[in-house]
């Protein structure tokens, strides 16, 4: 396991603090770990959607 040695602050406004904290407490986790977790799963969601190949559309007929 990593040691962390970094801080991140930034601000945010009070609602949006409200419900990450509630999203937290719903998990049983940290504001910190809960922020970190959510993101990592963001970015690998991100990565596999990347690796796949794009779905190619068939056009839309347009009516006339």
């Amino acid at each position: 396991m990593t040691t962390k040695k970094e801080t991140l602050n930034f601000r945010v406004p009070a609602e949006f603090k409200r419900r990450l904290v509630e999203e937290a407490n719903k998990q049983r986790r940290s504001l910190t770990n809960y922020l970190e977790t959510t993101l990592m799963e963001v970015w690998e969601k991100q990565e596999t959607d990347s690796a796949k190949p794009d779905e190619k559309r068939r056009p839309r007929k347009v009516s006339k």
